[in-house]
């Protein structure tokens, strides 16, 4: 392989020897002089003064003396001649997305040397196109017409008088924004260019201080560039260099051609100049299926897949080619395992650190705060992430962690974030953009002081992150105050800040000339490699799709020569195939996975390169294939260690009766809760759940009953409680402060959103509540969320033990019939009535009657404790309440039970239970049905979840 570079610089070698200094040679990127002087370095036998190297861009400039100004600065210039144009207060918010598009379309315009007038003109009448555009072929007057011909199909549509208002204001639009900016000797790229070719002249290039320019391996010329070509070799100071492949070359339905095929005509090469596009090499060309975007990475890894071992002995050796740049953290973990000197050519995107996810939690922080009772809040899910934030946790953050699970708050007040100095500085509300900017150098600043006082690292990776993200803040703020004014709100600035940080490039410093050459797929620009691995040649990324927004519609940009979706494209192409038809080995590397926007679909060159190349590229399909045959069942064995745990941990406080319905609906579910003391994840509760909403009801009832507890409830005292809506709204608020913000002593309860609902549905309940238990007053209430517990004895085989089972039985009240143990339950489509004992041991049943067996369990406890006889076990079921008749007691074959009816057989069954729930040769198994593992807090452990 000898690389176009190499020949350039051979020829140039050859014909000015040590004149060399005498030419400027003149590159589409910088990193093709890189490699030209290296090759020609080679070359060279005795030391000279090297040719001067330059990127077109450059030398535009240089000759133009103009500044090429920023995007934002631009938009915001922009928007004051618009309104000085247009006379409309549009705000700079509404103005800035078109804005864009506006600057976009300018510079086509001035790029191309378009005449605005001409482009921007309202054609009322289609006879005008003949004669305005005499200068347009016959194919452009066409496309003209036909697009004024379809709008004035649209006439009286409110669309079309929208886009005609703003499309006739747009030529003056252009002009006086185009006469300010160069009375700022400053500009567009697209005005720079254009301003130089109209005032460029032979003598003005003759005078030029190199002797010879050398532009080399272009491709998409504008009119511009061409123009400026054409000045430099009418003053016979030019001198063009082509890189291209006969095979794309002589096929006019080749699109990779449709560039090169003019300029050749136009820029003819040195006559003595023979290039050699590798025609005769042997080339293996590998197209590889990878299901997965970063799992494209490790095919380097894969012998198999290369003809000769990956190897990085020189920089034109091996490039790793990346069509998409998400996949340079993948492509550098995997190379970095085998090669020491990896050289990136394309910089790392601020917003891929940690410092960009830092600065949008704290927009966001501001974005959602608000103030209560002249106290500034912030809501708890940018302050949960901020305070879990790699670069701000701390052992203080832990804590507030904690404590704002613990007291449930959804809201959390400024002054309960100030434990440390840099938390002081976060949580801090700005009300203007000015305020904001600081705000984010001010966090930025202190961060980078404390990282840069840690010199533990070789490489502080931080703190070039914190300063050119402190760096950008600072000059997109000096633009806002320079343009603005006073204009920008919060949200805005915000949005500019987004975008601008996203266009950060963090260069990587590195010997470019070394190692393993990583690098974007426009960088590859007239470079060659041995070996290419191309990854992400999917149809979308290869040739990329960006739409393309404008408010020149496409017949129009057709019809005056302004670029579209086909030169994009062709481009593309020219590119792709340039790249192979030097290397001796290519794998082009597709993500075959259907997922988010990637249709799995490869590109459309990879199947120009299976069904029309001579040579058949080979081809090999990854299949990583995830899905197993199912899990395997867990199962634990108690051992003698579990059974002794469990017994000195109920030998002392109470085995509560949901413990042992746990138990019964899943005994796994039992150990990691019971054994392993695995605990549930605190949460917070933003909105009520089921759990909460019985949590509160439960509150609810027992402060609305809790003054006749030992007292006579009579139905005037109910009907008394039903016309005291004060009292009803107390109770429920006294809920919220307990049950949703964990804070039992909190005076002004505010309840908002989805909770004002919430509130209203528990203000029913409880009246209806009260309603019904009209029918069963008088009563008499002997407790309310009472704690009950009683021993019971258990025969193992290692010998007797005693254990406390207990609880807290929601409200026991006394009447004419017996003693009421009753349990409220706010859950759906419960039963009250059994059959047989037998039913409350099903385990893998559905819809065993477990609310039965847990109130049966509080009627043994209770009459344990009590010595108490004729009870009667009773659920208040709430979707029961709204019924014509509501009837709590449990049913044992249709008739209404009394625990002493079943007491013995009972107790015989849960002596049973208790005595396997305390073996040491028990299995915890899972449950066979599934639908148990759905809200199941330990179903990931499980791999149910």
């Amino acid at each position: 392989m000898t690389p176009f570079l190499t020949q350039v610089a051979r020829h140039l070698y050859r014909t000015f020897g040590n004149d060399l200094h005498r030419v400027s040679l003149v590159f589409p990127s910088r990193r093709a002089s890189v490699f030209f002087n290296a090759y020609l370095n080679e070359l060279v036998e005795a030391p000279l003064i090297g040719p001067e190297t330059i990127t077109i861009d450059g030398l535009v400039s240089r000759l133009s003396g103009m500044q090429i100004s920023d995007q934002i600065s631009l938009i915001l210039h922009l928007h004051q001649v618009y309104v000085q144009e247009t006379g409309h207060d549009e705000t700079l918010d509404d103005f800035f997305f078109w804005g864009e598009i506006l600057l976009n379309d300018f510079n086509d315009i001035d790029k191309y040397q378009l005449n605005a007038s001409d482009l921007f003109q309202n054609i009322k009448d289609i006879k005008e196109v003949e004669s305005r555009f005499e200068y347009l072929s016959a194919e452009q007057k066409k496309a003209i017409e036909a697009f004024w011909g379809n709008l004035g199909r649209a006439e009286g549509s409110v669309n079309r008088e929208k886009f005609m208002a703003v499309w006739n204001k747009l030529p003056a639009i252009y002009t006086r924004f185009r006469k300010e900016l160069l009375d700022k000797n400053a500009g567009y790229t697209g005005l720079v260019y254009r301003d130089l070719i109209e005032k460029l002249d032979k003598l003005q290039v003759s005078q030029l201080e190199s002797g010879c320019f050398v532009f080399v391996g272009f491709n998409a010329l504008n009119r511009c560039e061409n123009k400026l070509f054409k000045a430099f070799q009418s003053a016979d100071k030019a001198l063009f260099f082509w890189d291209y492949d006969e095979a794309f070359l002589n096929d006019p339905a080749q699109e990779a051609g449709l560039f090169i095929r003019r300029n050749r005509l136009e820029f003819p090469m040195p006559d003595d100049f023979e290039l050699d596009a590798g025609e005769n090499k042997e080339q293996k060309i590998t197209l590889v299926s990878v299901p997965g975007h970063v799992a494209q990475a490790q095919v380097i890894h894969y012998p198999t897949l290369f003809k000769s071992e990956i190897k990085a002995d020189r920089f034109d050796e091996t490039a790793l080619v990346l069509s998409d740049e998400g996949m340079l953290v993948p492509v550098i973990s995997a190379a970095g395992a085998r090669f020491r000197q990896i050289n990136i050519t394309m910089g790392y995107g601020l917003q891929d650190t940690p410092v960009y996810s830092l600065l949008m939690l704290l927009v966001d922080l501001q974005k959602n705060s608000r103030k209560v009772d002249g106290e500034q809040r912030f809501y708890h899910r940018p302050v949960m992430a901020l305070l879990k934030h790699q670069l701000i946790a701390s052992a203080e953050t832990k804590e507030l962690i904690a404590d704002i699970r613990t007291k449930n708050k959804i809201y959390v007040r400024q002054k309960d974030l100030t434990q440390t100095p840099l938390l002081n500085l976060v949580f801090k509300h700005q009300s203007s953009w000015e305020q904001c900017a600081v705000y984010l150098m001010e966090v930025l600043r202190y961060l980078g002081m404390r990282f840069s006082s840690e010199e533990e690292a070789p490489v502080n990776l931080e703190g070039e992150y914190l300063y050119q993200a402190y760096l950008s803040i600072q000059r997109l703020a000096d633009t806002l105050k320079e343009y603005s004014q006073g204009r920008v709100s919060i949200a805005l600035f915000f949005r500019l800040l987004n975008q601008y940080l996203q266009r950060v490039s963090i260069p990587f410093e590195g010997e470019p000339l070394t190692g393993l050459q990583v690098m974007g797929f426009l960088e590859t620009r007239i470079l060659d490699f041995k070996k290419v691995v191309l990854f992400s040649v999917n149809e979308g990324k290869m040739p990329k799709s960006t739409p393309v927004h404008s408010f020149i519609p496409y017949h129009l940009r057709k019809a005056f020569g302004l670029p579209a979706y086909e030169e994009h494209d062709a481009m593309y192409a020219y590119y792709f195939y340039r790249l192979l038809h030097r290397a001796e080995e290519v794998v082009l590397v597709y993500n075959s996975a259907t997922d988010g926007f990637n249709s799995g679909e490869m590109s459309r060159y990879l199947f120009q390169l299976k069904y029309d190349s001579a040579e058949k590229p080979d081809e090999y399909y990854f299949d990583f294939n995830f899905k197993s045959a199912g899990n395997a069942p867990i199962k634990v064995s108690a051992t003698p260690e579990h059974q002794q745990k469990l017994l000195r941990n109920y030998a002392s406080r109470k085995l509560s009766p949901s413990a042992l319905n746990t138990y019964l609906d899943c005994k796994l579910k039992f150990y990691f809760r019971h054994i392993a003391l695995i605990r549930e994840a605190d949460e917070l509760l933003e909105d009520v759940d089921p759990r909460l909403f019985g949590n509160l009801f439960h509150y609810a009832m027992e402060l609305l009953y809790q003054d006749f507890i030992g007292r006579e409830v009579q139905k005037d005292h109910l009907k008394a409680l039903l016309v005291n809506k004060h009292k009803i709204d107390q109770v429920v608020r006294a809920a919220f402060a307990k049950e949703y913000y964990k804070d039992k002593d909190l005076n002004d309860v505010r309840i908002s959103g989805k909770n004002i609902l919430v509130k209203d549905h528990l203000e029913t309940y409880l009246v209806q509540l009260l309603k019904n238990d009209l029918a069963f007053a008088p009563f008499s209430v002997v407790a309310l969320e009472g704690q009950y517990e009683a021993p019971f004895e258990l025969n193992l085989p290692e010998g007797k033990e005693r254990i406390i089972l207990g609880g807290t039985i929601d409200r026991i009240d006394e009447s004419a019939s017996g003693t009421r143990i009753i349990d409220y339950k706010t859950g759906r489509s419960l039963k009250l009535n059994f059959r047989e004992i037998a039913q409350f041991y099903e385990r893998d049943k559905h819809g065993r009657p477990k609310e039965i067996f847990q109130t049966l369990i509080y009627s043994e406890i209770f009459r344990r404790s009590t010595g108490k006889n004729s009870l009667l076990p009773t659920i208040y079921k709430i979707d029961d309440f709204f019924g014509d008749e509501f009837h709590p007691e449990v049913i044992r074959n249709g008739e209404r039970l009394y625990y002493e009816q079943v007491a013995q057989a009972f107790q015989e069954s849960l002596d049973e239970l208790l005595t396997e729930v305390f073996s040491s040769t028990n299995e915890y198994e899972q449950t066979e049905d599934e639908r148990k593992c759905r809200t199941c807090p330990y179903n990931v452990i499980c791999r149910r979840g």
